[in-house]
């Protein structure tokens, strides 16, 4: 008989339960596995690797973190005009804090989605608002992020496959789809205040403005997340076109999804080496691209944390009073 949670869940289930404990050590092994793989069905070996990731031009990879930290405040201020448009009072720095840590624990934990999970009950927490918000300010952050991967890949697309002329009518349908998109949402009346009418799934309190702007950032966000592979595979001497870029990132994306080993490690690795080979890109330096794009993001922003922290510990000092300083 299993034994019942407080709550009422079986005790397997909890994050430290059996099951649980048995999906971490499953998820830990498919990623040595896939690991094991990368090294053995593309002859890689981890001195090659280790050539390569060395082997990196400074200034164009200096270059390339610095996109990587612009790209951390606009997903920060994407998700906070989200988390605004439903009426989640958050502040700019706090969303920021928090969509940094989320960052963090998406590729460190051997866990799927522990980082949104994170935003999610800390925003709850922080906001006092209820569960419903949060959740649905993450998954519209994430869901609009995927939405204008795929816009971008589809102008890719055609710029690569079908040539420029091709490319520039694809660009130009989508500008027009934008274009008759915000005439009409401003024909739309204003929602009112969540708060006033009642929340529920099915009417989301997103002001037309708000909708439009989320779409904008979104297609913005992953224009410079493509870029800031390109400028990675600059840095380790890997010249292709972006539009090739923007196929490799939107198709890279979509296959760690699956979030079957942790952070994607291993997998994306693994899908990089493969798309970048018919371009005759050494493995290493393939993989090498691959690493810096999981990894980078999460230094990044564990190093962007640290003022938050520091910030946050001066806060918790006792403030020294005149009769403190006279005692001393």
């Amino acid at each position: 008989m299993r034994t019942p949670t407080p709550s009422g869940e079986p005790a397997a289930l909890r994050p430290g339960g059996r099951w649980a404990r048995a999906l971490v050590a499953l998820r830990v092994a498919i990623t040595l596995a896939l690991l094991t793989t990368l090294f053995f069905l593309f002859g890689l070996s981890p001195r090659r690797l280790l050539d390569a990731v060395s082997g990196a031009d400074p200034p164009e990879l200096a270059l390339a973190f610095a996109v990587i930290l612009a790209l951390l405040l606009l997903l920060s201020l994407k998700w906070y005009v989200v988390a605004r448009g439903l009426s989640v009072p958050v502040t700019f720095a706090a969303a920021t804090r928090l969509y940094l840590a989320g960052m963090v624990l998406n590729n460190v934990l051997p866990t799927a989605i522990g980082g949104d999970a994170y935003r999610v009950y800390s925003l709850s927490r922080r906001s006092d608002v209820g569960f419903k918000r949060p959740f649905a300010s993450v998954v519209i952050e994430r869901g609009s992020g995927y939405a204008g991967l795929l816009v971008l890949s589809a102008a890719a697309a055609a710029f690569y496959f079908l040539g420029a002329l091709a490319g520039v009518a694809a660009s130009a349908a989508l500008l027009a789809a934008f274009a008759i998109a915000y005439i009409a949402l401003r024909r739309l009346d204003p929602v009112p205040d969540g708060d006033a009418v009642g929340w529920s799934w099915r009417r989301l309190p997103l002001a037309p403005s708000t909708i439009y702007l989320v779409a904008v950032l979104s297609v913005v966000q992953q224009a410079v997340w493509i870029s800031t592979a390109a400028l990675f595979g600059l840095a380790y001497d890997v010249s292709v076109p972006w539009s090739y870029w923007a196929l490799t990132v939107t198709a890279i994306t979509l296959l760690t999804l699956a979030s079957v080993s942790v952070g994607g490690l291993g997998l994306r690795e693994i899908g990089y080496v493969a798309l970048l080979k018919p371009l005759d890109v050494d493995a290493g330096q393939a993989a090498a691209v691959g690493l810096a794009m999981g990894f980078a993001p999460s230094l990044l922003s564990l190093a962007l944390l640290l003022p938050f922290a520091a910030s946050a510990s001066r806060s918790r000092q006792p403030a020294t009073t005149p009769t403190d300083v006279a005692v001393r």
